[in-house]
């Protein structure tokens, strides 16, 4: 199989994200809002309203960290992503069975459809041919800033994990081989993640005025 360029080390990881004006700490808050929305499915709900709500919520807060930093909102072929306001660079959120293993690549947990293989092989397309990979080791070649990445989160439980990736295409319905791989949330490290509140500029404090009666 094609080794994917693998960044962990959280030094690499910071450098890496810094073309797609995020930073971790933004990218595990939506992770845990993933894991806030599918602790929300009880019993009695529809099979597969957890991996509904994080569909959904992933998406959402994906959307809400991003589009304040100029990216747009992007809708083609069913797929819901943003789109970067300058670069052909789109990221989408995936539900996914593992995420963050060296020795396991993600797998869609309900598959990937001819829609998302006809936009990943629009972008993907254009970066190197099959041909070219087989000559090619991803080791070899500088940061890809373009293309469809996709935000891939893992829950099994309390292991939760994490990782921000470039799918070179879709084969048997699912993804086929990784260019790169920036992991977010590595395994056994979700129960001691700390991250700095979010800062929202727009809110202004106000002081609360006491009147006597």
């Amino acid at each position: 199989m094609l080794a994917a360029r693998i960044y962990v080390e959280e030094a690499d990881v910071a450098r890496r994200l810094e073309p797609f004006g995020v930073t971790r700490d933004e990218l595990i808050r939506i992770v845990r809002e993933v894991v806030g929305a599918r602790a929300d499915a009880v019993d009695d709900d529809p099979l597969g309203t957890a991996g509904q709500f994080a569909y959904i919520y992933g998406t959402r807060h994906l959307r809400g960290t991003l589009r304040p930093k100029k990216y747009l909102r992007y809708r083609e072929e069913n797929i819901e992503a943003v789109k970067h306001p300058d670069r052909d660079l789109k990221i989408v959120y995936q539900s996914v069975d593992l995420a963050a293993s060296r020795s396991h690549e993600p797998r869609a947990i309900s598959g990937k459809g001819a829609g998302a293989d006809r936009v990943i092989d629009a972008a993907q397309g254009s970066l190197f041919t099959d041909e070219e990979l087989e000559r090619l080791n991803p080791l070899t070649f500088g940061d890809i800033n373009t293309g469809v990445w996709f935000f891939c989160v893992s829950v099994d439980g309390d292991k939760v994990c994490a990782e921000l990736s470039l799918p070179h295409c879709i084969g048997g319905k699912n993804f086929k081989r990784f260019l790169e791989r920036i992991f977010i949330v590595n395994p056994g490290e979700w129960d001691g993640l700390k991250v700095a509140p979010a800062i929202n500029d727009d809110v202004v404090e106000l002081e609360p005025k006491i009147s006597r009666r």
